[in-house]
């Protein structure tokens, strides 16, 4: 008989420490192109416009092979996907040392790491909700911050790889850390219950019919054009008005130090299990938070301020962050958030695959990033009042719930209590 892992029990925090190492390497290899995005556009004298393309793309995959990571963890569960997702993204890195230009970058670092970073990465959120009940909120949180961690990290090591061995050989380095996802994987056992599993379905169709589901992906969509514009453009931005470079790669290095604590504290709303809406809230008011620090970019001045904007932005982005699976497992239940999660994480990497090209054209014809700004911040607001009529939306459809309803009709027939775990 195959031993017996429980949830909460001694192996969920092997898990969770896997799943914390594998958003370092995802999450901050990922977020942290910026330090590429200077390099890359003077090598190859290309335009930010398609430079940003090899970037958009990663971070796009990164989120948006979400449904494809949820069909594999599915059929043939978590562990297969993580160690795919690893070999995968080390096969694109050790590819992108050979590129002779642009276009082939975008081929090997932004499609192929891009899409291996993405069959691992729904894979490892979806392992600790499963093996955490009681303290998942705060288990997710931690799990989260290590994409933080990662921005930190990266941050530094790309512009001192870069520096010591150029881009070239630093893409070497990053493929033998990417190839530490394997090993995230073999330690992500099966999770094994005494209760009867309850089957689920590979694609499940009836999330593309729920509205909610629409509306948070719409939300999601705005919001990561936002944020992922900024991390690309900042660093470029700084050493534009004349700020030395190395305290321009600094301020990613800023941004991943709030980042991180921000994800942390947003497991705290484990602690307040009678307020409904504790995780939507946060996340909410996270967004349109660093939406409106985003758009101040412009009037900076000396490189105090914009650590100060810096600070402000990371620390509301990984609070959102932090509390953004939670947030889903309260609006869609335990027992579809493999296929929940996976679809809005494709809504997730759309917003990342058009968000910096967007930005990178209006620079190339504004020849100032003034506009990118506004644009990023906007759209990141405009992402969080999608959210409160999402809010308001659940509570209506909660109340009527305890209304005589006609038989068939999904939005009056819903279980009000959609967070509380079944087994998987």
């Amino acid at each position: 008989m195959a031993k017996l892992y429980r949830q909460d029990g001694g192996w969920a925090w092997a898990v969770l420490f896997s799943a914390f190492l594998g958003h370092v390497i995802f999450i901050g290899m990922s977020f942290t192109f910026g330090v590429y995005f200077l390099v890359l556009r003077d090598y190859f004298d290309s335009s930010a416009s398609l430079t940003s393309w090899v970037g958009s793309l990663n971070t796009g995959l990164l989120f948006g092979g979400g449904p494809i990571a949820s069909v594999l963890l599915n059929k043939f569960g978590c562990r297969f996907a993580i160690i795919l997702g690893g070999l995968l993204s080390c096969a694109g890195l050790l590819a992108s040392y050979f590129a002779t230009d642009v276009y082939h970058l975008i081929i090997t670092f932004g499609l192929t790491t891009g899409l291996g970073f993405g069959i691992a990465y729904t894979p490892c959120v979806v392992m600790v909700g499963t093996y955490f009940n009681r303290w998942r909120y705060m288990a997710t949180a931690i799990a989260c911050s290590g994409g933080g961690l990662g921005c930190i990290i990266f941050a530094i090591l790309f512009n001192k790889a870069t520096e010591a061995y150029g881009w070239r050989g630093s893409m070497l380095i990053n493929a033998a850390l990417a190839l530490n996802l394997v090993l995230c994987g073999i330690i992500m056992r099966p999770l094994e219950t005494k209760a009867t599993h309850i089957k689920v379905p590979i694609f499940d169709a009836s999330l593309l019919k729920d509205v909610k589901m629409f509306m948070f992906a719409l939300s999601m969509i705005f919001w990561n054009i936002g944020t992922i514009t900024i991390y690309f453009i900042v660093s470029d931005y700084l050493v534009e008005i004349g700020i030395e470079h190395n305290k321009a790669i600094y301020l990613l290095t800023i941004i991943g130090i709030a980042n991180t604590i921000g994800r942390l504290l947003a497991g705290l709303t484990a602690l307040f299990p009678h307020w409904e809406y504790a995780n939507l809230w946060l996340y909410t008011i996270s967004i349109f938070c660093y939406g409106i620090v985003s758009m101040m970019f412009n009037v900076g001045g000396a490189y105090g301020v914009f650590a100060v904007y810096g600070s402000i932005f990371g620390f509301f982005f990984g609070t959102q962050l932090g509390a953004i699976a939670n947030v889903i497992i309260d609006l869609f239940g335990m027992a579809k958030f493999n296929n929940s999660y996976g679809y809005l994480m494709f809504a997730q990497g759309v917003g990342n695959i058009i968000g910096p090209p967007i930005a990178g054209a209006l620079r190339d014809y504004t020849k100032s990033y003034f506009v990118s700004f506004f644009f990023a911040g906007g759209a990141s607001v405009v992402g969080s009042v999608v959210l409160v009529i999402i809010i308001f939306m659940h509570k209506s459809s909660k109340k009527r719930t305890f209304e005589p309803s006609p038989a068939g009709d999904p939005m009056l027939t819903q279980q009000p209590e959609t967070h509380k775990m079944s087994e998987l």
